[in-house]
């Protein structure tokens, strides 16, 4: 009896099954308790890091500076932007992709949206007398304007790595310049003035109960909404199996190019809302401001547990990891540290999140 050769096709793997096999299923791995899980995860490491950093403060500060409420609350506030931005580059990075003009999108946003908002609400003549007798329509259009423009800086984004297949670093760092140029073309260079203080009045500085501001609460909800989003909808499974694994995610009936527009758009939504967080904070632009924004956001999702090999993604990691810089940064100000100092400081605290992703990396995956 002759042998005969079989040629043995390969059933394409669904979304599933191709994050198990690669090691980033959100199932605990076998033989380890929750609390063993916990103690060797990203989000271990954050949190203690954060303490080390409030201790080391804490102890050098003078007493009734940097340890109380007030400043804790400030912290958060600062953070808020961060925070979102991180959300939304949670997705990007797990996919696989980058964004470095994640900052200039949001400095692009902020300036469209008050340009709108400028136009709907009120006259030029009004304007200069600080008048809007179309406050709250003004307000809508605003916001809308803001999160439309990041979404189309995401798509811009997106159509150079999907369909002109362009590295992600080059492409966003091309539209980086592209965007900043055009945000200073818009503005002039200059900050947008006659906005009204009632952004600050009852958003940007306001406080639940006198407290906890208002922006950070915001800033909390989409993280638990957009970290729902990726642990339990096929929008975030598809997001981990693309950075898994683009071609075997293509074969196993994912729309690759097309989540890849949603997920720089959504990332390009959110610049916009955090555009929006800092005109409601500043009752202004700031043109030349947000140049390391992008860098730190970075930095925090890849410290709080996302691979920027893609795959694996943590927005919770990410949210709580936004807070070391921020916490840095308020730190030295304490202190009275020259201000360059911060910036060695986010480098160096750069390398460490990408020294941890190397690290967890090499971990052999079950």
């Amino acid at each position: 009896m002759e042998d005969k050769d079989v040629t043995r096709v390969e059933k394409p793997k669904s979304a599933e099954e191709l994050l198990k096999s690669k090691g980033v299923s959100s199932i605990e791995q076998k033989g380890q308790t929750k609390i063993q899980a916990f103690l060797g995860s990203s989000m271990a490491f954050v949190i203690v890091l954060e303490v080390m950093i409030i201790i080391f403060f804490g102890v050098l500060s003078k007493p009734g500076t940097f340890l109380t409420v007030t400043n804790f609350m400030n912290i958060l506030l600062n953070s808020s932007q961060m925070v979102i931005l991180a959300i939304g580059l949670t997705f990007v990075i797990a996919s696989g992709h980058m964004d470095l003009s994640l900052g200039m999108n949001l400095i692009l946003s902020s300036i469209i949206g008050s340009k709108v908002f400028k136009a709907v609400a009120s006259t030029p003549e009004l304007l200069s007398q600080g008048e809007y007798p179309r406050l709250g329509l003004g307000i809508v259009a605003g916001i809308a304007a803001a999160i439309l423009c990041g979404m189309l800086c995401g798509g811009i984004n997106a159509f150079t790595t999907s369909k002109l297949k362009l590295v992600p670093f080059i492409a966003t760092l091309a539209s980086m310049y592209i965007f900043q140029g055009a945000a200073m073309v818009i503005c002039n260079g200059a900050q947008e003035k006659n906005l009204p203080r009632i952004f600050q009045t009852y958003f940007g500085h306001a406080k639940l109960f006198g407290v906890i501001p208002y922006q950070a609460i915001l800033a909390i909800a989409l993280g638990v909404i957009f970290a729902l989003i990726m642990r339990y909808t096929r929008f975030g499974l598809y997001v981990r199996a693309i950075g898994s694994n683009r071609e075997s995610a293509r074969r196993a009936g994912i729309k690759v190019e097309m989540n890849c527009f949603k997920i720089y758009m959504l990332l390009g939504a959110m610049a916009g809302v955090a555009g929006c967080f800092d005109v409601a904070r500043y009752s202004t632009t700031n043109p030349s401001g947000h140049i390391s924004d992008g860098m730190m956001a970075i930095m925090a999702v890849v410290m709080g547990g996302t691979s920027m090999k893609g795959g694996i993604a943590s927005v919770p990691g990410a949210m709580l990891a936004v807070l070391i810089p921020v916490t840095l940064q308020t730190g030295m100000v304490v202190l009275g540290m020259n201000s360059y100092f911060q910036l060695i400081v986010t480098g160096i605290f750069l390398i460490i999140a990408v020294y941890v992703d190397y690290v967890r990396n090499l971990k052999p995956k079950s």
